[in-house]
């Protein structure tokens, strides 16, 4: 059924014309999405929501025509993850924050995700159970090009994306610091799957919020943190836009 529409039954379930056809997406796991939309759509030129998609802000950046979601959780990343492919998306990026589950972190690290624990469902959907949720290796190199160019420092690892971080409890920080994951999160298997099934390129770069494996929590975080997360999410979405507009498939 929806499995089957082309592009123009995606452009009629979003109200979207092929004038809106993205060069590429840029989905925001974030909590306050009617604010972070307005954000982009202050930013971009010539935005505009979808007429029947309440998150899905169009605008254009340099001459590219640039979507941007914000969005909580995998089964709204994979929707618009897969409208934005079939509509004709030569690349997704995925910005956001993360849980650290790795000793060392600060708040506000940077952190270009390597693969995602399938933890979600909405993977199972796209790509074969047992099938790693990754990211696109070229755009991961642009990626990490322009991360040094800017002189900034990150890191690199597995995220676990969870359907439900209300529900984590100490027990599973510390099973996935165990297997090697550098921190939770709730889109990044849902992203990559979706794009690898439509041979979209595809990355995630986010920061830290909390580092729970520290047994720090949101609630803990001063005010020098909300700074420091302020400036990570800048920078991400600079980089996120930088990308949409200049990675070559």
């Amino acid at each position: 059924m929806y499995h089957a529409f082309d592009q123009a039954a995606v452009r009629t379930m979003l109200g979207v014309t092929p004038e809106d056809t993205p060069k590429g997406l840029i989905l925001h796991g974030v909590y306050a999405m009617p604010e972070s939309a307005q954000r982009w759509r202050d930013r971009l030129a010539n935005a505009r929501v979808a007429k029947r998609a309440f998150n899905l802000v169009i605008g254009e950046h340099q001459g590219a025509t640039v979507w941007y979601a914000p969005l909580l959780g995998a089964p709204m990343a994979a929707m618009v993850a897969h409208c934005a492919a079939v509509a004709g998306a030569q690349c997704i990026v995925q910005i956001g924050s993360y849980g650290g589950t790795r000793k060392g972190l600060n708040i506000g690290d940077l952190l270009l995700v390597t693969s995602a624990g399938r933890g979600e469902a909405a993977s199972d959907w796209y790509i074969p159970e047992g099938q790693p949720a990754s990211p696109d290796e070229r755009l991961m190199a642009w990626l990490r090009a322009a991360l040094t160019r800017r002189g900034l420092p990150w890191h690199e690892g597995p995220v676990f994306t969870t359907p439900a971080f209300m529900a984590e409890k100490w027990e599973d920080i510390v099973r996935w610091e165990r297997e090697g994951y550098a921190g939770v999160e709730m889109e990044a298997a849902a992203t990559f799957a979706v794009a690898q099934h439509f041979s979209v390129p595809s990355a995630c770069l986010i920061y830290l919020e909390d580092n729970l494996i520290e047994k720090r929590h949101i609630l803990d975080n001063t005010v020098e943190d909300h700074l420091r997360t302020r400036q990570a999410r800048t920078l991400i979405e600079d980089l996120a836009l930088e990308a949409i507009v200049s990675f070559q498939v």
